[in-house]
């Protein structure tokens, strides 16, 4: 069940997320931009209790553990798709070879993505929630993995929130 503020926080993210077209831009954009981020992460190797990692592993761990915070249950599929994209991140960086081939591939996939938000809102006639309010950037990945799930019928809970951007409904 979600918390009365992840539902406030979804539900502010749907009212400027209504028009499909602007819908299908997120659908592709924000993974890009989010994969795009563990990408550069990649080029920060840290040691932590004598283990080689990335601060890419270190990031999607945290963020994984907020998003749980905030719901369990899309926590707990944003920690699937963030697994894979880590590892397909990490994977990548080492696929290019040299750390400039990496932040060209960041910069590419981080334009590109955020290009995508922006003819998404064009086509909604709304600005991106984030303008308001920064946390909205943390909550986009969120509002993708709830509709996917209220879509399928997994989280009906969620189906104020997610499809009509209501505010209020507690």
């Amino acid at each position: 069940m979600a918390n009365s503020f992840f539902r406030r926080q979804l539900g502010m993210y749907a009212s400027v997320h209504r028009d499909a077209r602007n819908k299908a831009t997120h659908f592709i954009g924000i993974p890009m931009i989010v994969f795009s981020l563990l990408l550069a992460l990649t080029q920060w190797q840290l040691q932590i209790a004598g283990h080689h990692t990335s601060a890419a592993a270190v990031i999607a761990v945290l963020a994984v553990l907020s998003w749980m915070m905030l719901d369990a249950g899309i926590g707990v599929a944003m920690g699937v798709v963030i697994l894979i994209m880590w590892y397909a991140a990490e994977a990548l960086a080492g696929a290019l070879g040299t750390p400039s081939s990496v932040w060209i591939g960041f910069a590419v996939l981080f334009t590109v993505g955020w290009a995508l938000q922006f003819l998404g809102h064009h086509y909604e006639g709304k600005r991106p929630a984030l303008v308001d309010n920064l946390f909205q950037a943390f909550i986009g990945p969120m509002f993708l993995v709830a509709e996917i799930m209220v879509v399928n019928g997994y989280r009906r809970d969620l189906a104020n929130s997610v499809a009509q951007g209501d505010v209020t409904t507690l």
